[in-house]
């Protein structure tokens, strides 16, 4: 497997090449170059996850659904979404060879008027939307209403993003601003007047593509389904059709139980009372999406059995996980630390050592103590099995499993396990990593940058008079204001960029492979965007701003130097009169 693995990254430079000639060419409008950089996408997400490179496989798989929306939509050359994705799959693959240094600078991700601009730029300045606006000044989140009186039309679906809130009917509390709020986190609005336009919609929106990371938001008045038994069949039979990748949401001018009944029968995962708070609202929603996106679970299999380890895996991977193996125990911590597996499932019994030995080998180091390990064994000695728990194992299966038990109980398990460690190293309010963490993360950013020869900025933010908010408004309001910041920073920014609370009120951010004019630019829009977006104590609406302090690499030539300089940075920002943004000088 190792082989393997070397092989495939000794080849992935010259992939992603004729991936790129491939795109360049069917910008032309050329649907077979399309057709082929959409099969070379797909090899590599497969490749990728079957030898061990499950972040390049998952960008992959992205990029691989954005191009099948293109292809649906003929005559038409490859969308902004998907040469944002392709951005960003090649920022996971600059990581991947990080190790391995090759050249991809001559790569390109843009359309050809922009071929010209640094390597961050061309990465289509961020994921899910990037953070620029459309040509016309205009919010991507604008509202349209396509239905026309006389013969209505489903409205078109906003090609540029892939978070579309869907507002079915009239509904009630609705702010005048709506469109503006939401595209400040990059959901753009569709006005459905009638629910007989709904299935086209969510066929367009839904229907090319079977992954569940399309998903769409409906929000309609808790009483549009009251006495119409008809609206309620046709949200069945799209629930039942598209199921969860329709988030439900229903409005209530009451919010009492018997609306929140209603909305719960009625299917509604989300109910918002009217007035809608958006920022209440975009929360709920995001956690929504992103449990629904989360990256599948890493599951390690120690056997040296290799018809076993090709059973099990092919259980746990279709049941959507991702599995590594080792057939040589010696090598267990070198695996270990390379993928952070969320669970070991170990046989009891092989050559070199057995399951129980190696148990206590792993919970010798502390590293390791808090992943669970599960044995999968034809054991069935109950004195050897509670041996084995003794040992520092987690739960005991005899071959043949049940299938679906066995993937609950590892699926249960795993889940546990990420949680413990999303609180271990990340602020439980924001969900941000925390002090500690982006500080270790900023060093190893800063040596790879090194190591590269690529730029790095590290950004230092702090929300202006912050403590005016919570003696005004309230702590509530202000850990709100806080997670609003948060928010916003995971959309705008890339997957690949490291963000942080450092504390307090003050947040950092790694941008990897971005100098301090570029963090400049990027930073300045959300500044703004930030400062426009109405903030809430629940009856009072008020607006925050920040400032910002960047420092690059290689200017300042070290983590903490970076850090000083930052600082500094954010300080003469602050001298000068706050909410703005000011580079580090040399």
């Amino acid at each position: 497997m190792q082989e393997l693995a070397e092989t495939f990254l000794a080849r992935l430079p010259g992939d992603l090449r004729a991936l790129q000639a491939q795109l360049d060419q069917s910008q032309t409008g050329d649907q077979e170059a399309l057709r082929g950089f959409r099969l070379g996408i797909h090899r590599l997400a497969g490749s990728a996850a079957t030898f061990g490179f499950e972040r390049l496989g998952n960008e992959a798989r992205r990029l691989e659904e954005g191009v099948e929306l293109d292809l649906a939509q003929r005559d038409r050359n490859p969308s902004q979404g998907t040469l944002r994705g392709f951005a960003d799959f090649l920022a996971v693959a600059r990581q991947v060879l990080g190790e391995a240094p090759c050249d991809l600078e001559e790569l390109e991700c843009e359309p050809e008027e922009e071929a010209s601009l640094p390597a961050r730029q061309q990465e289509a300045r961020h994921a899910d939307g990037g953070i620029g606006r459309e040509a016309d000044g205009e919010p991507n989140g604008k509202i349209s209403d396509e239905a026309d009186d006389e013969a209505a039309e489903a409205p078109a679906i906003p090609a540029e993003t892939d978070r579309v809130v869907v507002l079915l009917g009239a509904v009630p509390g609705l702010p005048e601003d709506l469109a503006e709020q939401m595209a400040v986190f990059r959901f753009a609005l569709l006005l459905v007047p009638e629910i007989d336009l709904l299935p086209e919609v969510c066929e367009l929106r839904l229907g090319n593509s079977p992954n569940t990371c399309l998903s769409m938001a409906l929000v309609a008045d808790v009483d549009f389904f009251a006495g119409d038994p008809r609206r309620l069949q046709i949200l069945a039979r799209l629930r039942e059709r598209y199921g969860d990748r329709i988030v439900f949401s229903l409005v209530g001018v009451e919010d009492d139980f018997a609306s929140r009944l209603r909305s719960v029968r009625y299917g509604a995962s989300i109910f918002l009372p009217a007035p809608l708070d958006v920022a209440s609202f975009v929360e709920r929603l995001d956690d929504i999406l992103r449990s629904r996106s989360a990256t599948p679970y890493h599951i390690l299999i120690i056997d040296d059995d290799p018809e076993q380890v090709s059973d099990t895996a092919l259980i746990l991977q279709e049941a959507g996980m991702v599995t590594s193996v080792v057939t040589d125990p010696s090598n267990i911590f070198r695996v270990l630390v390379e993928y952070r597996p969320e669970l070991i499932v170990m046989d009891m019994y092989m050559p070199q050592c057995s399951g129980i030995e190696l148990t206590r080998i792993i919970r010798q180091n502390e590293s390791f103590v808090g992943v669970p390990i599960v044995y999968l064994s034809v054991e069935q000695d109950t004195e050897k099995q509670l041996e084995a728990l003794r040992s520092g194992g987690d739960g005991f299966f005899v071959k043949p499993v049940i299938p679906e038990h066995f993937v609950t109980a590892i699926r249960l398990r795993a889940s546990r396990t990420r949680a413990m460690r999303f609180y271990m190293e990340r602020d439980s309010l924001t969900g941000l990593l925390n002090h500690t963490n982006l500080k270790q993360h900023l060093d190893r950013e800063v040596q790879r940058a090194r190591r590269i020869g690529l730029s790095l900025s590290f950004v230092m933010i702090d929300l202006d008079h912050f403590k005016q908010v919570n003696d005004r408004y309230g702590h509530l309001a202000g850990d709100r204001v806080l997670k609003n910041l948060a928010r916003l920073l995971r959309e705008r920014l890339r997957r690949s960029d490291t963000l942080g609370r450092y504390g307090g009120e003050e947040f950092g951010l790694v941008l990897f492979d971005t100098d301090a004019s570029w963090a400049e630019t990027i930073m300045e829009e959300i500044r703004r965007d930030f400062s426009t977006l109405r903030q809430s104590d629940g009856t009072r609406d008020f607006t925050v701003t920040l400032s910002c302090g960047i420092a690059d690499y290689p200017r300042f030539s070290s983590a903490g130097a970076l850090n000083e300089a930052a600082d500094k940075a954010l300080y003469l920002a602050k001298e000068r009169g706050r909410n703005r943004t000011v580079i580090a000088p040399s």
